[in-house]
């Protein structure tokens, strides 16, 4: 396990850590992206560079129990400045000339649902995430005219791009088995091997050590397009400066929301240029499977989240991914398919003799592996994002650098809602890194 302690602080309160176990069978797993041409090895996940690498979850490793922001804040908090109510729901902010003035939330008891409303001395703070925000934002009349009419909600400030730009990052199933990986002990022991698993529960019971100490994993592959496809990620970053970029969005899309998405895109060609800027994610797990599929960090696709028209106060929002409704996604998917059977089938995994059961061995024309695609892409691994970007009114943002809404007064985003383009990474460093950020903005004044 390799990691290098400049590229991580020693003051939060949400700690990041390593389980005491890691399984044998990660070794060859590892040692095979060493053989595959364009793939790095860097210094630590936080170095800034594509690669393979070792990287730590929310953990408190004195504890080995999840650190998260209860935890880390909330916990035996204590302050007379400080109410939390529970089992309540937000239906939207109070407005007075253009200023929040609170927040008018609902309780449910015995079946009887009452309004309450909070009054706010100084500013509102929304952060109910990106599928709930934009919701929010719209039911208090801010948001795209067009949908609020549509929902008969007053336009109190006509802002386009509240719900639109969504995005997450999509998942493509892929199944490759090593049949002959004989390395023990490894995951699917805790399964099939009454005596490991049961030394298993005693190491976790009596010391929170062992397999059970392992969240997630901790190590994977985040490569950039020359890594995954040297031959044709050129073409594709051609083929993407190329298109028209308006084609791929909704056809009533505001003006504004399309000049974000251009703009968007005109980075997004120099990306897939770059080897550093990471596009695909696989994880290894030290079993004969060793991942069940690849991540795409960066969608061209996007999406929206409003609220429901029919029903825009009890319903949950409609949210609607447009999975792979830009056609270069798919492009880039299939190139995601073919380095990963190369991963398997052409080093020294070989030996372990790797069998593709999904999408299958017959599946190679382009064509063929894009009708599969269609069957094997989920289009969230819950990284919600993008529905009130910070980005300028004229590129279709929602916030500006203070995380204010535009045009309301005393009224900011502190979520995932407001993240542009998503990172090439899981979102939750990020999500905190705005909260802290946030935390200094508001008390700056």
């Amino acid at each position: 396990m390799v990691y290098d302690e400049q590229f991580w602080g020693n003051e939060s309160k949400v700690y990041a850590g390593w389980p005491s176990f890691q399984y044998p069978g990660l070794v060859p797993q590892i040692e095979a992206f060493r053989e595959m041409p364009g793939v790095e090895f860097p210094p630590d996940s936080g170095a800034g560079r594509a690669g393979v690498y070792w990287f730590p979850t929310f953990m408190d490793p004195k504890k080995v129990q999840r650190s998260y922001a209860r935890t880390g804040h909330y916990d035996n908090l204590n302050r007379s400045n400080y109410d939390l109510i529970t089992k309540s729901k937000v239906k939207k902010i109070v407005l007075d000339e253009g200023t929040a003035t609170g927040v008018v939330f609902q309780q449910t008891k015995l079946n009887v649902t009452t309004d309450s409303t909070i009054k706010a001395d100084k500013e509102v703070i929304l952060a109910a995430g990106a599928i709930h925000t934009p919701q929010i934002l719209q039911l208090s009349g801010i948001g795209p005219k067009k949908i609020l009419d549509s929902a008969g909600i007053d336009t109190v400030v006509d802002l386009a791009g509240v719900g639109q730009n969504f995005q997450d990052h999509p998942v493509l199933s892929l199944r490759i088995t090593l049949q002959n990986f004989a390395i023990h002990p490894n995951p699917q022991d805790l399964l099939v091997d009454g005596n490991f698993s049961a030394w298993a529960k005693a190491a976790w019971e009596t010391n929170r050590t062992g397999p059970y100490s392992i969240a997630t994993g901790n190590v994977a592959a985040w490569l950039g397009m020359p890594a995954i496809s040297p031959d044709r990620h050129e073409d594709i970053a051609a083929k993407l400066d190329a298109q028209d970029h308006a084609a791929q969005l909704p056809p009533d899309t505001d003006p504004t929301v399309i000049a974000g998405y251009e703009a968007q895109m005109k980075a997004f060609v120099a990306a897939i240029r770059s080897p550093n800027t990471a596009f695909y994610s696989m994880p290894v797990s030290g079993s004969p499977v060793p991942s069940s599929g690849s991540v795409l960090l960066h969608s061209l696709s996007r999406g929206s989240v409003n609220v429901n028209t029919t029903d825009p106060y009890d319903a949950e929002p409609i949210v609607d991914y447009r999975a792979l409704s830009n056609p270069i996604d798919a492009d880039i998917l299939v190139e995601f398919i073919k380095f990963t059977r190369r991963y398997h089938f052409n080093t020294s995994l070989a030996a372990y003799g790797p069998r593709e059961t999904a999408p299958g061995p017959t599946v190679v024309e382009d064509e063929d592996i894009m009708d599969y695609l269609r069957t094997a892409v989920s289009p969230t691994l819950f990284h919600p994002s993008g529905t009130c970007a910070m980005l300028p009114k004229e590129l279709g943002g929602v916030v500006d650098e203070n995380l204010s809404v535009y045009g309301v007064g005393r009224l900011r985003v502190v979520d995932a809602s407001i993240i542009p383009t998503l990172p090439g990474a899981n979102t939750c460093q990020t999500v905190y890194a705005i909260a802290e950020k946030a935390a200094d903005i508001i008390k700056a004044g």
